[in-house]
């Protein structure tokens, strides 16, 4: 996880195999594992944020990003989870539309929040989806 982290996002500062092996071993993150990458979300009564999804770039652009966050969605509203948000930076482009496509409403900015390793800035972006409780 931590190699596709690097590979998937090298201009950030990246998580490490031992920071996502403490996140496996915690009880309030979900995970998503395909062929092809893996999303987490972190969940804290009903509400839920997604921490981090990853494609691997030989099979970007293929659907797997859909299919995760789709599975990730699932298993959340199982959880009796009503509300995800999560944020991306203004320069992931193709997040920003993964999100927007899935019925994501961003909700806020926040100036400068991503450092990149070339020591410039980027807008973080903040986007939420509610969900209908299901009885």
């Amino acid at each position: 996880m931590a190699n596709l982290h690097l590979i998937c996002m090298p201009e950030y500062s990246s998580w490490t195999a031992k920071y996502y092996g403490e996140l496996l071993r915690s009880k309030n993150h979900i995970f998503e594992i395909s062929k092809a990458g893996f999303g987490c979300a972190r969940l804290i009564k009903n509400e839920a944020e997604i921490l981090i999804l990853l494609v691997d770039p030989n099979f970007q652009k293929s659907g797997y990003a859909n299919s995760i966050l789709e599975n990730l969605h699932t298993k959340l509203v199982n959880l009796k989870c009503d509300k995800i948000s999560l944020e991306v930076a203004e320069l992931n482009i193709a997040a920003r539309n993964l999100y927007l496509k899935n019925n994501y409403n961003q909700i806020a900015r926040r100036p400068n929040y991503y450092s990149l390793k070339n020591g410039k800035k980027s807008d973080g972006l903040v986007f939420e989806i509610k969900f209908p409780l299901k009885v």
